[in-house]
């Protein structure tokens, strides 16, 4: 168990540095890295899904179309490219539909529906973490405050779940969490935005950081939850391997994945308020 503990927590600690340098330095750094996460991402849904008996996604074009997404969205919003690049994304949805109808697959329409769901639940909120980094001049201190506050509650959830968790919060699904874990992740992730406030990261109310810290919880909570889901579907433990002792990719953004749509709203909503 120690050498599990020291090995995630290396791994964790250079994988931290590593995103938060890339958000930090510049557009390009933080573009390049972002986008290997959905290309990869991707590649690791769909090694997945495939695995599922009639199902039969077409890899590379289901990429291509998340990569796509992301780099319209990420050149509208950084570089002011106009909305019309946008459409590209859609016309994309009918390529792939189209493809679908030459493959002569058993089951087409699940094939067009798990690889439009790849994107949306993949590439979409990679996308959206984005939009918010060039929101304005604080989108950068939101975004890195964003994986803080998920990486800070994650780690409060893990040491409480294993130190002190007897009542099972979601057995059918996650027989592992624990309501002593989910308290132990809300106090570390509401404890993360009050260092914030108290360091003036982003000149925010303490009530602004606890009502976002809160709100990131929770949707990380359920984002842990739906991967947990898919991954019992599908009958495995780990979505891949990614970070030794974090397990896959998907393992290690399945809470921003679902969080990143309310972060995004919250950007717009300071932004215009």
């Amino acid at each position: 168990m120690i050498k599990n503990l020291v090995t995630r927590f290396l791994s964790g600690v250079l994988f931290v540095a590593v995103m938060i340098g890339c958000i930090w330095m510049s557009d390009f750094y933080f573009g390049a890295l972002f986008l290997l996460l959905v290309i990869f991402g991707l590649r690791e849904f769909y090694a997945l899904i495939n695995k599922e008996e009639n199902v039969s996604v077409l890899v590379p074009l289901s990429v291509v179309g998340g990569a796509l997404l992301f780099t319209t969205v990420f050149y509208v919003f950084f570089y002011g490219g106009s909305y019309a690049w946008l459409t590209l994304d859609f016309i994309y949805v009918s390529v792939i539909m189209i493809v679908e109808l030459f493959r002569n697959e058993k089951k087409p329409i699940l094939n067009m529906s798990l690889s439009l769901l790849g994107i949306l639940y993949v590439a979409l909120p990679f996308s959206l973490m984005s939009v918010v980094e060039s929101t304005s001049d604080w989108g950068v201190k939101l975004l890195i405050s964003f994986f803080i506050i998920i990486w800070a509650s994650d780690t409060g959830a893990y040491l409480c779940g294993v130190l002190i968790g007897k009542h099972k919060m979601f057995e059918r699904i996650s027989p592992k969490k624990t309501w002593e874990g989910f308290g132990g992740g809300l106090l570390f992730a509401v404890l993360a935005g009050t260092i914030f406030y108290y360091t003036n990261f982003i000149p925010f109310t303490w009530i602004s950081w606890v009502s976002i810290s809160v709100m990131i919880f929770v949707f990380g909570v359920l984002g842990d939850l739906v991967e947990s889901m898919m991954k019992r579907s599908l009958g495995v433990k780990d979505s891949g391997v990614f970070l030794p002792g974090h397990g896959g990719l998907l393992d290690r953004f399945d809470s921003a994945l679902i969080a990143a749509p309310a972060l995004c709203m919250v950007a717009f909503l300071l932004l215009n308020c």
